[in-house]
């Protein structure tokens, strides 16, 4: 025989919608720009090419600390930022205008670093999560070397 109370309990539990579970399994969907905001640690490699001075060329890496800061825009898009300092006490300073398509963003603009060097950059590779984020960063210097330069931003923080 059921016990009233035990069956009383079972039939309010059995109204009440069951408590989502996420999914491990589940992609994630993509990160917005203005969630980088805020400070990373990590580093900056660039790959350099065609420069004027061959020695110049090749791989290069450095420890860095970024500060983001994006403003969005009612159009969906805005600008971003980026404050990069790095253990050699070189800054250098990326600003530009973004498009933030979830699945394709582009950001687009200029770069300034205390060692004189400045020139133009794209961005369409970005990896945003809570804890880490890799923007890839493809560049051309506007100064005497004239290099290209495949950089990546890679960066952790605590959240």
């Amino acid at each position: 025989m059921v016990n009233r109370k035990c069956l009383a309990i079972l039939v309010l539990a059995a109204g009440f919608p069951a408590a989502a579970q996420d999914n491990p399994a589940a992609r994630r969907s993509a990160a917005s720009i203005p969630s980088l905001n805020g400070f990373w640690n990590g580093a900056n490699l660039e790959n350099r090419s065609n420069c004027a001075t061959a020695g110049v060329n090749g791989i290069h890496g450095t420890y860095a600390q970024y500060l983001f800061s994006a403003s969005a825009s009612a159009t969906g898009g805005g600008t971003l930022h980026v404050h990069e300092a790095t253990v050699t006490n070189l800054t250098c300073d990326y600003d530009g205008a973004y498009t933030d398509d979830r699945f394709q963003p582009v950001w687009s603009g200029s770069l300034v670093c205390s060692d004189g060097k400045q020139g133009t950059f794209e961005s369409r590779g970005f990896l945003i999560t809570p804890t880490e984020m890799q923007v890839r960063l493809q560049m051309k210097w506007a100064t005497s070397e004239g290099c290209d330069v495949d950089s990546i931003l890679g960066g952790s923080r605590f959240f």
